[in-house]
């Protein structure tokens, strides 16, 4: 595990869990990583194995000498051995969902793991692993950069009985305690800068320049994190201006419980965003015109640094057409310089100077650009009956979220 330089490695283990005592360790299982993880834990365990890696002509001498148990044999009839090897201090790590999974989601718990810990009288150890999927995903044999992180659940006693009293409820009970912390922990790690890697994947051999452009834009942008705080976690998101749909993408990524919708003036970047491996049906990408876009409705809509591509009456026609295209509760994110900020102000147009003038990676009428007042999006909020916060995240330019929800 640890010559792999490029994935890093991440133990959490809170309760100081040292093995002196056996136990029934259970692991989620995503990747063929999964058992290097494990093992490297400690010197006594003892791993339950399918026929698959028995047999692998790369780990299977490994395997057998290590004198690891093969499940196909079955659990019944191995107490007696199992019985001698935990007396001798060793534990046994079992993955109870039997194979790998490809998506990620965990699969059904069987049952032989519970069995073995009455049987054997030992507590049961969880362990959570997390971004092996990614790292190495099943039937793919590319090591990709990534984190693993395996998180140490607190032993569940023999003699704790709120997860049942037979192994076979407590199978039941203990499975869906394990897949919600795993989703929590899951909820917790996978935040955007988690999927920046994924990200850039998407956009390689488009460009060099565009790669490079890909890379800056990300970390000026904090891979897009306070956007995602920001908005619903699933819904119908729209993403008006999503240029070459770095944010759409990495939204999408973060949550995938959302359905987003990028659109965007220029056919080019619309092209080059239809065009990424990862797409899925809940991401979708129109060359077409805001203003004359047919929107449907929508729990949030992202205006983000295309307003002063407008003039003033059309940035106002967009907003408002906007609102009217909420489904109840939803929200409208708009972002954009403010130029009442007068000293921010001057780097906002210098970096709208190089992305327009000097690299030209994005497209403007011939009427230039137009910069608002925050007041305008205020006073639009204010005529539609709209609560409307503002959040200043930035020190040296001039661009302002603003957030607007129905009263």
């Amino acid at each position: 595990m640890y010559i792999m330089g490029n994935v890093k490695k991440k133990i959490i283990n809170p309760n100081h869990e040292d093995f002196s005592k056996p136990a029934i360790i259970i692991c989620n299982h995503q990747s063929f990583l999964d058992i290097l993880c494990a093992v490297m834990l400690h010197p006594k365990l003892i791993l339950f194995t399918n026929k698959w890696v028995w047999k692998s002509p790369v780990f299977g001498a490994v395997i057998r000498m290590a004198d690891y148990y093969p499940v196909a044999e079955g659990v019944e009839s191995s107490i007696d051995l199992l019985s001698g090897r935990v007396k001798n201090g060793y534990s046994i790590v079992i993955f109870p969902e039997g194979t790998r999974s490809v998506d990620g989601n965990m699969k059904r718990f069987h049952k032989g793991a519970f069995y073995l810990a009455e049987k054997l009288n030992l507590d049961i150890l969880p362990i959570v692993i997390d971004g092996s999927g990614y790292t190495m995903t099943k039937n793919d044999f590319l090591l990709k950069n990534g984190t693993i992180t395996l998180t140490f659940l607190e032993r569940i006693k023999l003699s704790d009985t709120s997860f049942g009293k037979e192994y076979s409820e407590k199978a039941k009970n203990i499975s869906r305690y394990f897949k919600q912390t795993f989703n929590n922990l899951k909820n917790e790690i996978h935040q955007p800068a988690y999927y920046r890697e994924q990200l850039i994947y998407n956009y390689l051999y488009k460009s060099p320049v565009l790669e490079w452009y890909l890379k800056i834009k990300t970390r000026l942008e904090k891979n897009y994190q306070p956007i995602h705080t920001l908005i619903p976690t699933e819904g119908k998101i729209l993403d008006i201006g999503c240029g070459y749909g770095f944010m759409s993408y990495m939204l999408h990524f973060a949550s995938p419980q959302r359905e987003i919708t990028g659109i965007d003036y220029d056919e080019e970047k619309i092209n080059v965003a239809n065009h990424c491996f990862n797409k899925t049906e809940k991401i979708n990408f129109i060359y077409t015109d805001a203003l004359s876009f047919s929107m449907e409705k929508y729990d949030a809509i992202i205006i983000a640094d295309m307003l002063h591509y407008l003039e003033t009456d059309k940035q106002k026609e967009l907003i408002e057409k906007s609102i009217e295209h909420l489904n109840p509760g939803g929200m409208i994110l708009v972002r954009d310089a403010n130029k009442d900020l007068k000293e921010r102000h001057f780097y906002t147009r210098l970096t709208e100077f190089f992305s327009t003038k000097l690299i030209g990676f994005n497209k403007t009428s011939g009427k230039g650009l137009t910069f608002f007042s925050g007041h305008l999006v205020k006073e639009i909020a204010a005529a539609h009956q709209m609560n409307c916060v503002e959040i200043d995240n930035t020190k040296y330019t001039s661009n302002i979220i603003y957030i607007l929800k129905r009263k």
